[in-house]
Order: structure tokens, then C-alpha cells, then sequence
């Protein structure tokens, strides 16, 4: 929050500053709803002076609330964290976060629906307000936090032909212009540029090394790609392979027709594992390996440039685009074979699974480090348990033991 004051950002369509609880704060919320959503940051001022962070007391928590119950139709309250100061008197910043995809839009205010401008609230006029209408309609997709459901690929004979797959995503909001053009060809590859340079790709890169000498082709268009869809394939492994054993595929979707409202993008990152099929062979699942490969995935769907190229696709500010709070992992077989010689312990007649469909905490933050490092450690124990395995609670710590003492 301080490194975002400190840059200096003026306020604008996703950002907003308040020196102290004003009653216009409702307004600012409604308009953010019914836009692209953005931050509202309450006890920092957009004066000119050294240091802008002036903070408010704890009870402005409940002024807030309160305003936007009384004034917002229907009655919303945003998501508000407070940021205690330290050396104060129990002052704080409040951060209200604005997420359309959450708000019962279009919000409305004495009957008028805000809408956002450049650092400043309008009045939807009646084509913006037919269009609000318009998208509250039910979404199911973009209204939760899965993304469609996602299978294993199969071979011309319709078998499975991958050992494991895993995948995250989000959905992104996007500018209104979106309705009208297709994704940018620039913006695309600036995407598959920041692909090629995240955690992901580097950690695929040392997978595909450590089974023996080959080579990897990094994000490029493959497959179906369309004006409004795109499709990104990255593929490695050894020179004998007769097809890859490793494979990532980035997705990014909008609506079909122009013209049709829109309200958000769909945005997919996956992994396959074609050990079996491409070498003939079974490769050991490790728990780090796997832990190692959910980081890598997490930690690229909020890497700054993937969020600043999808933000530029998407025509909004990257302060606005959303974390992915959901993870599929799916297996060929199941997953006690899978994660054999990993001294998990079966549970007598517990049954068993081939995947899970994992969620995480809105409330973490997935770019640090540490707080994205448990929760891969939830997603693995959830994986164990499901399966009727015990045993990854202590997997997990030998884990941290062994990365805390190797150089």
C-alpha cells in the first residue's frame, strides 16, 4: 500500500484517494461497481505533501458500512481491509476493494447509477444504463470462482493420454470497448512474452532438463486461435520423446459475437504431463516437484508483467485485475499411485480420487511468497486427504526443513 502511494499514482478510473470518512464514499463504490471496479484508499490524502499517508481511526470502518447500506440500492458493502499504522494512535488506511464480479449491479443512488471517469463519477446515461442492465442479468461463470470444467486429453482412440494435468485462471473485467474489437495481436504477445519469462516457464525449463538432453518451444499461438480466443502452447522434453512429455496452455476468452455485452475475460493457465504416453516410462511425482510446479503457476498468474499485459488486453488498470482463487488437479490414475514413493500412508477403506477442484482464501495474497506457500501446502494436504492419504502434513515440513538448509 505505501509502495502505491509513494509511486504517486494519480487517481483515476480504478483508484481513488480519501484524506478522511466522506459521505460521497458511497457514490465512489456504486461507480467503481458499475465500472471496472478499483481500490478507494481511505486516510491518505491526494495533497501534494511529503507523506500522504495521514490514516483514520478504527470507527471509520463502521461509518462506511453503514453509508453504504443506507444510500447503495441494493443495500452492498464492499470488501474493506484496514492497514494499521505503526507509531500511531491507532490509526490505519482503509483499502475498500470494489469487485464488480462481487456487487449485485448495477448499484443505484437515489435511482441513478454512478459510473466511473478518469478520477472522477458520472451518471450513466440511459444507453450505459440499459447496458448495466443488461449484464446483471445471471452469469454463472464469471459469478463464480471456477472456471468451466476441465478434462484430460484423450487420443484418437478416446483414451486419456496424460498422466496428471493442473490449471488455474480467473476472470478478468474488462473496458467497455471490449464489446467492439478483438484481442490485440501486440497485447497477445506481450502476454506470451511474460509468460516466457515467469516462474512457470523456468520451472518447466528444469523439468524438461532433468529428463535428459532436449530442447522447448515457449508460448506461441497453436492450435485454435480466433479474433476474440487465444491459444498459447508451450512444449519441451528430451530429443527421443516421439511427442512432448511436458506441455503449458494459456487461454484467453471473450464472447463470440460483437456487440454482445461484455463483462469479463477468461483466463486459463495449465499444465500437462504425458510421461507415460510421450517416453513409455513413468516419471516419480515428487511432492516437491508438484509443490514446486503449483507455485510456479500460482506465482505467474500474478507475476507484474502477466498482470500488465492481461490488463492492457482487458483495457483496464492493473490494480484491478483479480488473483485466481481456484486450482484443478486431475489424474489418469489414482492418485495414491500417482504420488507413490512419496511415504504417504493409505487410510484402511478410506477410498480414493483421481484430482480435486481446490479454492483459495480471497483474503491471501498470492504474490508473497510466504502466504503463497501455504496455501500450496493446503491444496497438497487437501489433495492427500481426499485421496485417503495420510501423511503430507509431515511430507510438507520435512520439505521446508530440507529448503531452509540448502544454499
Amino acid at each position: 500500500m505505501r509502495e502505491l502511494v509513494d509511486v504517486g499514482q494519480p487517481e483515476s478510473l480504478t483508484l481513488e484517494y480519501k484524506e478522511s470518512y466522506a459521505a460521497k464514499i458511497p457514490d465512489s463504490v456504486a461507480a467503481m461497481a458499475n465500472s471496472y471496479g478499483g481500490l478507494i484508499l481511505v486516510g491518505v490524502t491526494e495533497r501534494n505533501i511529503e507523506d500522504r499517508i495521514v490514516g483514520v481511526p478504527e470507527d471509520t470502518i463502521v461509518k462506511i458500512v453503514s453509508s453504504c447500506h443506507q444510500k447503495l440500492e441494493p443495500p452492498w458493502e464492499p470488501e474493506i481491509i484496514p492497514v494499521p499504522l505503526p507509531e500511531t494512535d491507532g490509526l490505519m488506511v482503509l483499502v475498500v476493494r470494489v469487485d464488480p464480479a462481487k456487487a449485485p449491479g448495477p448499484l443505484l443512488i437515489q435511482g441513478a447509477a454512478p459510473i466511473r471517469l478518469h478520477g472522477r463519477n458520472a451518471v450513466a446515461d440511459r444507453s450505459r444504463l440499459a447496458q448495466l442492465l443488461t449484464e446483471a442479468a445471471p452469469q454463472p461463470a464469471a459469478a463464480g470462482l471456477r472456471l468451466p470444467p476441465v478434462e484430460l486429453p484423450r487420443d484418437d482412440q478416446g483414451q486419456e493420454a496424460a498422466d496428471f494435468l493442473v490449471r488455474t485462471g480467473m476472470y478478468v473485467p474488462v473496458d467497455a470497448s471490449a464489446t467492439w474489437r478483438p484481442l490485440s495481436e501486440r497485447g497477445v504477445q506481450a502476454f506470451a512474452d511474460a509468460l516466457n519469462n515467469s516462474p512457470l516457464h523456468r520451472t518447466l525449463f528444469h523439468w524438461c532438463a532433468s529428463l535428459g538432453d532436449g530442447g522447448m518451444t515457449p508460448f506461441h499461438r497453436a492450435g485454435f486461435n480466433r479474433a476474440r480466443k487465444v491459444r498459447l502452447l508451450w512444449q519441451g522434453g528430451p530429443n527421443e520423446a516421439p511427442s512432448s512429455p511436458l506441455e503449458a496452455v494459456a487461454t484467453i476468452d471473450l464472447p463470440d459475437a460483437y456487440g454482445a455485452p461484455v463483462s469479463h475475460l477468461q483466463v486459463s493457465l495449465g499444465v500437462v504431463a504425458r510421461f507415460g504416453h510421450a517416453l513409455g516410462r513413468s516419471v516419480p511425482l515428487s511432492i516437491a516437484r508438484l509443490h514446486e510446479l503449483l507455485d510456479s503457476l500460482a506465482s505467474s498468474m500474478v507475476d507484474d508483467e502477466v498482470t500488465k499485459a492481461l490488463a492492457a488486453l482487458a483495457g483496464i488498470d492493473p490494480l484491478v485485475v483479480p488473483q485466481p482463487l481456484s486450482l484443478d488437479f486431475i489424474s489418469s490414475t489414482d492418485v495414491p499411485a500417482l504420488l507413490a514413493g512419496n511415504g504417504l500412508t493409505p487410510m484402511p477403506d478410506a477410498g480414493t480420487s483421481r484430482g480435486a477442484n481446490l479454492l483459495a482464501d480471497p483474503g491471501i495474497d498470492q504474490r508473497e511468497p510466504a502466504e503463497r506457500r501455504a496455501l500450496i501446502d493446503s491444496w497438497l494436504q487437501q489433495i492427500s486427504l481426499d485421496a485417503g492419504l495420510l501423511g503430507m502434513e509431515e511430507a510438507l515440513e520435512r520439505l521446508r526443513a530440507a529448503s531452509s538448509t540448502s544454499p
